[in-house]
């Protein structure tokens, strides 16, 4: 495999556009194309992962004559497929006709155990129901208010909200057919609909083989009658006992966090989980799947959010039966951790990839200035452990509490069993729970596989529980850690083992979402130091990566995931690459940062309101214009300037509200965030503002761009697949989604390989060296497409070893591999550093970046020789 190319399709950019991009991706020189998914979705989705119908390809990208058709197109160029797959969640709503159908019958529905769904929640009330929070405002308020209506379709009738609708349950048709008598009395069908009335009158909630066969006649009398003829006399009382009687229980979206009983897409009402560990479910919604594996075309699969998965390895394997050749898994590793012995997968999406080469780029004594420059401007900003506990406590009292309640009643019960651990409660037990998820180091373990490895992360878990809580009952804590690491169900009878590695099942997959919410989307938002470190899968508090550990994680790849995906862009990344490579640079130019902050702060003190905007967020707004403020060379200057302020604020906004210090999702502060609206564009605006910050920000463009060819020419040549977010061949100053999800425009894209090509074909050192170091935009569009075309013609050098290579000198990354026939040369940092010696294995060599020959004297090789400060050598 050369490289992939990520493209995110939407209604607006379907199939079609997709084949229309194919020759000039040949021509850029990718391997495969590389899809967000293809499924049926939720009406109007932008992203696909709200999937409804899993055997369906998506009708509004172009349904399935649009992907065969896109298929034959990369087959006929010679480009493979990868597939974005998603497994452990679909969208619910009026076209997921099986969560429909679990609606209508409840625990009977043939469907119900496709969805994870507690039908036996701990609150009386909900005991063969499913809590649907999707009201706007509480219930009894949008009932009065006439927002529930009822309506009839296919045979079918409904409750709808707006544009959700609910199914009914047949056993209550019979109130509704008997409401449509009176529209009816003087016709002949008067009778039929009477007796239908009546027949459904004899249905009971589980007569789901009744009820069917009744449909049927449903469906013949609706082209006769007006069968929802009585259906707008139900209101008020009416309609609360109507809906009593069904197998949900409408409720202000409010309520989700405590009493949802459907295990959710971490805190996402519209997405339900899926229980892909029982077989039958997964063959059931991988029927589509199978057959497009079997298509020349397809490749592999990337399988989203595998942490979801009760029993991941169980998963993968299952996929490797269904016929994937290769498999790609989503993950976050967390420090330390590699992925666990014996899943059938090639290896991550690249997150870890993303992270160290932005770590690798720091200078470190600047990152130290930037330190302290952040506590200056955020005095009260706690460290960043501190910041991911008390986040994870916050998610898990106000967005997974329901989740929580489960898992500490589930354990309850279990602790009944025994005499020796019965009188723990469940208060005891939750508090616990809550400490020790908060103390995890990582999204989760894996039991009943790499034992010893979960019993070590448990055991460290519990430990700093422990010693955060010195008051509390140490036992309780012990009872947790046996129950969390599997030890009380390897030693529990065979009925009790069951349910214990069910609920040791449970609580790895709440520890995942709880990490996803509680650091990605909450402690990043509030720790902002250096905001190149806050990435998906990050460390922000982590220094500069040494260029030996570097080395040593290239080497562990080489050896055991040689197809990992290489990934410095993704659909969800917090800022783009180009964004993310000028931040790194502010470690650079920290003493000056610090200066800058100081008159910024002057600058833009008129600017704040009664309410704020808080220190932190002043210091988001600041460093974000920082690295957006110099616009792309390729671009107007104008134009840029003018989209900035509304991508700006849209960002700021999006971070405050993930925060949750100032204003959250849950519950917005109007007059907050009109003030940090007012700042934000004033901000962008103020000319004070721009006198301190265009010095500045066109020196981090700069140097910027430098971190840019480096992270380009790492991506390019160490172990691994490159993968390639779309459009980010050239300069991507994106932000967090939708901002990283704009249109591409790919003509552009084209026209600057069609510019490029005669270079390309036959480099000119000169123009090349002009090309680089001058910072024309067109440098990262000409190394990606140079080094992928490298990467296709010559397979053999990006394959097997990597050797780490001795430079006798600061600044500068350099190794080899296929065995000593590919050497690269690359600066660590932004800024140049001084000239070093390069110990290489061969003395002649061609730099297949600017065609330039370079004599090694001795197998030495000074980096001022080199042709430019990116050499990736080819020996002669």
């Amino acid at each position: 495999m050369t490289a992939t190319y990520r493209l995110q399709l939407r209604p607006e950019f379907g199939f079609a556009d997709a084949e229309a991009v194919v020759p000039y991706l040949v021509r850029l020189g990718v391997s495969h194309l590389y899809l967000s998914p293809v499924t049926e979705a939720r009406a109007g989705s932008t992203h696909g992962y709200d999937v409804v119908d899993h055997n369906r390809v998506s009708d509004a990208l172009g349904g399935r004559g649009g992907f065969d058709r896109l298929a034959a197109a990369c087959a006929e160029h010679g480009l493979g497929i990868v597939l974005d797959w998603v497994p452990n969640h679909a969208g619910v709503g009026p076209r997921n006709w099986a969560w429909q159908d679990v609606l209508a019958y409840g625990p009977h529905s043939e469907y119900a155990s496709t969805f994870d769904v507690d039908w036996d929640p701990l609150k009386p009330g909900l005991r063969g129901k499913v809590l649907l929070p999707f009201l706007g405002a509480p219930y009894g308020e949008a009932l009065d208010g006439g927002d529930i209506a009822l309506a009839y379709d296919d045979g079918r009738f409904y409750a709808t909200y707006y544009d959700d609708r609910f199914a009914l349950s047949p056993a209550t048709y019979a109130a509704l057919l008997d409401a449509a008598l009176p529209a009816h009395e003087r016709e002949d069908v008067y009778f039929d609909l009477k007796d239908l009335a009546d027949a459904y009158g004899g249905v009971a909630p589980g007569e789901v083989e009744k009820a069917e066969a009744l449909r049927l006649r449903l469906l013949a009398l609706a082209d006769r009658a007006d069968v929802a003829a009585g259906l707008a006399s139900f209101e008020g009382g009416a309609l609360h006992d109507l809906l009593e009687r069904q197998a949900w229980r409408l409720a202000s979206w409010k309520t989700a966090g405590h009493e949802i009983n459907y295990r959710r897409f971490f805190d996402i009402n519209g997405l339900v989980a899926l229980r892909m560990e029982e077989p039958e479910v997964f063959w059931e919604s991988h029927r589509l799947l199978g057959e497009l594996l079997a298509m020349d075309a397809v490749h592999g699969v990337r399988v989203d959010h595998v942490d979801g998965m009760f029993d991941p390895a169980g998963y993968l394997e299952a996929l490797r039966e269904l016929g994937a050749q290769h498999v790609w898994v989503e993950k976050i590793l967390g420090p330390g951790e590699t992925l666990p012995d014996g899943w059938c997968t090639e290896g991550t999406t690249g997150y870890e990839v993303m992270n160290d080469l932005a770590h690798l780029g720091l200078d470190a004594d600047g990152l130290a200035v930037l330190d302290r420059v952040w506590r200056r401007a955020v005095p009260d900003a706690e460290p960043w452990d501190e910041t991911v506990y008390e986040s994870k406590r916050i998610v898990m009292d106000t967005s997974l509490p329901g989740e929580l309640v489960r898992l500490a009643t589930g354990l309850n019960r279990i602790s009944e069993l025994d005499y020796r651990t019965r009188d723990f409660t469940l208060g005891g037990l939750r508090e616990a729970l809550v400490e020790v998820v908060a103390a995890f180091d990582r999204y989760r373990t894996y039991l009943p596989h790499d034992a010893a490895e979960a019993r070590a992360v448990a055991g460290g878990a519990v430990a700093r529980a422990k010693a955060r809580n010195p008051a509390a009952e140490p036992s309780v804590y012990d009872f947790v850690e046996r129950a969390v690491s599997g030890e009380a169900a390897e030693a529990a009878p065979p009925p009790l083992a069951e349910r214990l590695w069910a609920w040791v099942g449970r609580f790895q997959q709440y520890t995942a979402p709880v990490a996803a919410k509680g650091v990605e989307d909450t402690a990043f938002y509030r720790y902002a130091r250096l905001l190149a470190l806050n990435e998906v899968g990050g460390e922000p508090d982590e220094g500069a990566l040494p260029a030996r550990d570097f080395h040593a994680r290239n080497r562990e790849r080489a050896g055991h995931f040689p197809l990992n995906l290489l990934a410095t862009a993704t659909h969800d990344h917090k800022r783009g690459e180009d964004t993310r490579a000028r931040l790194v640079a502010l470690a650079a130019v920290a003493d000056d940062w610090g200066g800058a902050v100081e008159a910024l702060d002057r600058a833009t003190a008129g600017l704040v309101g009664a309410r704020g905007p808080s220190a932190l967020d002043r210091y988001v707004v600041l460093q974000t214009l920082a690295a957006l403020w110099a616009p792309p060379p390729s671009q107007d200057a104008e134009a840029y300037r003018a989209d900035l302020a509304d991508r700006l604020w849209g960002y700021v906004q999006k971070a405050a509200r993930e925060a949750k210090l100032s204003t959250s999702w849950i519950n917005p502060d109007a007059a907050y965030e009109r003030d940090l609206e007012a700042f934000t564009r004033s901000a962008v605006a103020d000319e004070s503002v721009a006198d301190v910050l265009a010095p500045l920000a066109e020196r981090l463009a700069a140097l910027g761009l430098r971190h840019t060819l480096t992270q380009t020419v790492l991506k390019l040549t160490i172990p691994g697949v490159p993968d390639l977010y779309q459009g980010t061949e050239r300069l991507d100053l994106s932000l967090v989604d939708p901002d990283n999800r704009r249109p591409v425009d790919y003509a552009e894209r084209a026209a600057t390989l069609d510019r490029l090509a005669p270079l390309l074909d036959r480099p000119a050192p000169d123009d090349v060296r002009d090309l680089l170091h001058t910072g024309e935009a067109d440098a990262k569009p000409y190394v990606t497409a140079r080094l992928l075309r490298l990467r296709r013609d010559r397979p053999a050098l990006f394959e097997g070893d990597y050797r780490g290579v001795e430079v006798e000198g600061d600044g500068w990354v350099a190794f080899e591999r296929a065995g000593g026939a590919l050497a690269v040369v690359v600066p660590q940092t932004p800024d140049r550093p001084a000239p070093a010696t390069v110990r290489l294995g061969g003395a002649a060599w061609t730099d297949a970046l600017t065609g330039a020959r370079v004599e090694a004297e001795g197998g030495a090789v000074s980096t001022d020789a080199l042709p430019t400060s990116w050499a990736v050598l080819v020996r002669d």
